[in-house]
């Protein structure tokens, strides 16, 4: 009796591991939504490409838009802290197709990007949130291949009359959307969708003409959450604000951030060259929550398009930087003017490793104030740190004493983060740049 107990306790230690074995692994189940809208929308006003009527075939002033969207979302989940401090957001990937209308000159343009949709309001039938998002534009038309090959680098209208596309200068661009959305869920995991949008085309001067596009969308369409489990069961995303104690644990309030980034513009499109840029950083942000940090710092910018431009001066000195584009009151080309020097208020937005933020700033040295615009400058100017300036006046072409940064910023590790900026003055964009930094 004694042996059998004995052979059969090892016949069930021999099977255990052989039952073990054929036994199917676990998967994790990957929470995602699809999503399919239609887009409708127009176009803005722009006299230099959709909004002038004497361009051939053009009928309205504010080009209709059509078009589509097609998203693969992930919903948040426990191991996502970065989301769920977000009110439990969900971050998506999607594919923008749109036709501006006007064959000729504006085309198609193709757009992958990312986005986060942030729920501001979550019940059972209805949520309300925000989406920005960013990504990448590519336009099939540009004003390479709509201006005749005998005007091309010439000009882009003839007689009055447009004859090129001068808003985008190329073929990739910086594609940037944000809007509201609501969401409709029905059952089966199936929801009507739809989202208001702003949608803006343009390359951060890197390459002239760039006036840009912006556009002015709405999207209706359906969303899908596929089953997670063999019951049928639909992954469903917490109706209840995150909890509180999910804002805490920020380990170290205070860190100090020294940035480096370069890159190239381009000034005016007839003079086919371009223009070294970049920026160095030194900053110290406060962050009190998980989601969002407030700093201060200062920057010093460099931009090489603030060359000569004086046609006697390019003669004489054969291979110097030299624009055609007359912005600034430069009779030759000095390194010193080249730079600039601020302080900004740098609030920023946190998700997990990744932060934007919309930096504000004011110029202390500035050795190109007093020779832009061109036809003032002739008169002579001195201007202090704060002055009097038009910015939204594209004929004055004057930057003025008060600049922003869009920046992007990726922690790698604990202390090294990559970073993606765009420089602005109100609207116009200066340059983008692009670099490394290291956090204290």
């Amino acid at each position: 009796m004694k042996k059998r107990i004995l052979y059969f306790v090892i016949a069930s230690l021999w099977a255990l591991p052989i039952g073990a074995v054929k036994k199917e692994k676990a998967h994790p189940i990957i929470h995602a939504q699809y999503r399919l809208s239609a887009t409708a929308g127009w176009l803005n006003h722009d006299d230099k490409v959709a909004g002038s009527k004497e361009m051939t075939g053009l009928t309205f002033d504010r080009p209709f838009v059509v078009g589509g969207t097609f998203a693969v979302e992930f919903m948040p989940t426990d191991k996502n802290l970065g989301l769920r401090r977000w009110n439990n957001s969900s971050i998506g990937l999607a594919l923008t197709v749109l036709d501006l209308g006007q064959q000729q000159y504006l085309g198609q343009i193709i757009a992958p990007h990312a986005y986060v949709n942030v729920p501001l309001v979550r019940r059972e039938h209805f949520i309300f949130g925000i989406r920005p998002g960013l990504g990448v534009g590519f336009a099939t038309k540009t004003y390479a291949n709509t201006v005749p090959e005998q005007y091309r680098w010439e000009e882009y209208k003839l007689n009055g009359q447009q004859i090129a596309n001068v808003s985008i200068g190329s073929i990739a661009n910086a594609w940037i959307t944000a809007g509201v959305y609501m969401d409709f869920p029905i059952k089966k995991g199936w929801s009507f969708t739809f989202s208001a949008t702003w949608q803006h085309l343009s390359n951060g001067s890197i390459m002239t003409p760039n006036a840009g596009y912006n556009m002015f969308n709405g999207e209706l369409g359906l969303a899908y959450m596929p089953e997670t489990n063999s019951k049928g069961s639909h992954y469903v995303p917490p109706m209840t604000l995150v909890p509180e104690e999910l804002y805490d644990g920020v380990r170290k309030k205070w860190d100090v951030e020294i940035g480096i980034a370069g890159g190239c513009r381009s000034v005016y499109y007839r003079d086919r060259q371009w223009f070294g840029v970049g920026s160095f950083s030194v900053a110290a942000h406060w962050q009190p929550v998980s989601i969002f940090r407030l700093g201060g710092g200062i920057d010093v910018f460099y931009d090489g398009a603030y060359a000569a431009v004086n046609d006697e001066f390019a003669a004489a000195n054969p291979g110097a930087p030299v624009t055609y584009f007359g912005k600034t009151y430069l009779a030759e080309s000095n390194v010193s003017n080249c730079f600039r020097v601020g302080i900004s208020l740098q609030p920023e937005m946190v998700l997990g490793n990744l932060t934007f933020g919309y930096h504000l700033g004011i110029y202390l040295y500035d050795p190109v104030k007093n020779l832009e615009p061109y036809k003032e400058a002739e008169k002579g100017l001195n201007r202090g740190i704060f002055y009097k300036y038009d910015p939204m006046k594209a004929s004055t072409y004057q930057d003025g004493w008060f600049y922003q940064k869009l920046q992007l910023k990726y922690l790698c590790t604990k202390h090294l983060y990559v970073q993606l900026g765009l420089k602005l003055h109100i609207m116009k964009a200066e340059f983008i740049d692009a670099g490394l930094g290291i956090k204290i």
